[in-house]
């Protein structure tokens, strides 16, 4: 009997649900179908019903290829993994079709995993949440490297339970959970977990969808960790290469320097052309400051004071012996091995970088170079002076045109040389001494030499005294040391040992007077000064001593002299004196006054009084 309504192929293309294949076989039993047709349809509805779960497998499972294709496509066109782990984590619930999918990573440096990425959840507690080693269902399969599955999550007693998991789990509403390993190499590097809202049992074919899930996951994270590592690794080369770039420009520009300054000491320029070809490649104001704090060139304006901070900064630096560096400031000690030389000082108008630092301690040993050359120079010219002088101080009886031809080759008038000073140094160093006196020589254009354990210096000059004064303050600031020193005047070349005599007399009788640290001539020790002249001027000391007395009487028909006279007879008694003169004491302590202006205020102190009366004794013995 014919079929009436739809076959079974029919309902199978037309995809019909399984009411539709027993609708089929109860219209066939209404009509009155016989046992036979009815048994035939029975076997028809078995038969459909089992290709349509077949077909029904093949289309899921192709869907679910066609998913995992698809995810593959996906992640390996994605580079940043988070991006990558929350496709992941999107793909895993489109895939088991679950409420919650979510993946968490091993943290080897704590030796935990933490969730990392979740798709479906409701919480802000999923996301970050750290799982100890072993706890909860995550834990377990990252500790073992074995799926696993739960139907019940909250009532499971095979996994172990922890207060944030529990209260993480509560907060997303799970019951069914599934988690399958993340591995790589065998290595278990995260695990990925399904979950539902509602008691479910997983299928083994959830299980396997959801490992083959993880496996192109593990691919995914090992790809994009390889991707990152190499694309740090090009960003380090890359810095590596512009750093070694930039040390080769730096280099290069070092060695240009370097040259430039070379061919500058092998010119023979001095330091001056040092500092102005330094601070033509280094941007800012470049000077050399010798050990004393005076500046020896500059590139800037001369005659500029020192500021304290550069000064200071410059102490430190001496002290300490390398390069110091403050901000825009930088300050280089130049040291050699027997003396210190000063500091290279460099002020920029921005911060000091590597490369001008070390183009610095270039033009400092530069400087150095050319310092200490100039003064070994100037010591040989010292010496060479200094022998000059021995020989007019020691031979008196030399040929003096001779002399003079080699004073005049060391660029010296010898009959211009009117000052000759002697002086005594407390303590100073015989290394400083000999650049002091070549220093000395040069700049008050005469003569100098260490003779007998004294400085002897033979220049030109007028006023004796203003050539000696500023003589001794040139050396004690050379030698940073007290100096005593006598003078005496040169009339002609022939005299400078007779000279020597007197002025090394001064000068022996100020450190017998305590007078440490003067400078005088035979006039300003008084009637010492006459002692120790080879040629006594008795009138000369009289006058100096008694001058403004001498000529008051003179001009005013006064008697002051005698009334001094008397008065230091006396004992400076006073009331002596005017018993002696018969005058009132108030006409005695009146001419006293009148002295005193005339004297000065201290002429009662020990020493004046004591020149004094000794000039007194001599103008009388020598006659009124």
């Amino acid at each position: 009997m014919p079929a009436e309504g739809p076959s079974m192929l029919r309902l199978l293309i037309d995809d019909a649900d399984v009411g539709a294949f027993d609708a089929a076989v109860a219209a066939a039993r209404a009509r009155g179908a016989s046992p036979e047709e009815l048994a035939a349809a029975e076997r028809e509805r078995a038969i459909a019903l089992q290709l349509r779960d077949t077909l029904l497998r093949h289309r899921r499972n192709e869907a679910e290829l066609q998913l995992l294709n698809d995810t593959a496509n996906d992640l390996a066109s994605l580079r940043d993994l988070d991006s990558i782990l929350q496709a992941i984590a999107d793909r895993a619930r489109r895939l088991i079709e679950c409420d919650l999918a979510y993946i968490s990573l091993s943290d080897h440096g704590r030796g935990d995993c933490y969730i990392r990425a979740a798709a479906g959840n409701i919480s802000g507690l999923l996301v970050g949440l750290r799982l100890p080693t072993g706890a909860g269902l995550g834990g377990m399969v990252a500790r073992t490297g074995e799926p696993y599955s739960l139907e019940s999550y909250v009532g499971d007693t095979t996994i172990t339970h922890t207060g944030p998991i529990d209260r993480t789990v509560a907060a997303e509403g799970i019951e069914s959970l599934l988690g399958v390993p993340v591995k790589l190499k065998q290595e278990v590097i995260g695990v990925l977990l399904a979950a539902h809202r509602a008691v479910r049992s997983f299928s083994s074919r959830d299980i396997t969808a959801l490992s083959m899930l993880a496996n192109h996951a593990a691919v995914a994270i090992e790809n994009s960790r390889l991707l990152t590592a190499a694309q740090t690794a090009v960003e380090d080369l890359r810095v590596a290469n512009a750093t070694i770039g930039s040390h080769v420009d730096d280099l290069e520009r070092t060695a240009e320097v370097h040259e430039r300054l070379t061919k500058l000491v092998i010119q023979g320029k001095g330091v001056e052309e040092v500092v102005h070809a330094t601070a033509a490649v280094v941007r800012g104001h470049v000077l050399v400051v010798d050990e004393h704090g005076t500046t020896v060139a500059t590139s800037g304006e001369e005659g500029e004071a020192l500021p304290a901070e550069i000064a200071e900064a410059g102490a430190d630096a001496r002290r300490s012996g390398h390069t110091l560096v403050r901000d825009r400031l930088c300050v280089v000690p130049m040291i050699t091995e027997s003396e210190p030389l000063g500091t290279l000082v460099h002020v920029g108008t921005s911060p000091i970088g590597d490369t001008d630092r070390r183009i610095l301690e270039r033009a400092a040993l530069v400087a150095a170079l050319v310092l200490v050359t100039r003064r070994r120079m100037a010591e040989a010219e010292a010496r060479v002076r200094g022998e000059l002088l021995g020989e007019l101080l020691s031979h008196p009886a030399q040929d003096y045109d001779v002399l003079r031809h080699r004073a005049s080759i060391l660029g010296v008038d010898l009959d211009a040389c009117r000052v000759l000073v002697v002086a005594h140094l407390d303590g100073a160093a015989r290394e400083r001494i000999y650049p002091a006196l070549a220093a000395l020589a040069r700049r008050f254009r005469g003569l100098a030499t260490h003779h007998h354990d004294t400085v002897v210096l033979l220049a030109p000059g007028e006023d004796a005294r203003t050539v000696a004064q500023a003589a001794t303050r040139e050396l004690s600031r050379a030698t940073r040391n007290r100096v005593t020193a006598g003078v005496a005047c040169v009339p002609h070349p022939t005299a400078v040992a007779g000279a020597h005599e007197e002025a090394a007399k001064c000068m022996r009788a100020l450190i017998a007077l305590g007078r440490h640290g003067e400078t005088a001539a035979a006039g300003d020790l008084g009637f010492v000064g006459a002692l120790f002249n080879g040629h006594p001027d008795v009138a000369g000391f009289v006058t100096a001593t008694l001058g403004p007395v001498l000529h008051y009487d003179s001009e005013h028909r006064a008697d002051l002299l005698r009334t001094l006279e008397v008065f230091c007879e006396t004992g400076q008694n006073a009331r002596n004196t005017a018993q002696i003169l018969h005058l009132h004491h108030n006409t005695v302590s009146q001419r006293l006054a009148r002295v005193g202006r005339l004297l000065g205020d201290d002429w009662r102190a020990a020493d004046r009084l004591l020149e004094i009366q000794v000039a007194l004794r001599l103008h009388r013995v020598c006659g009124r």
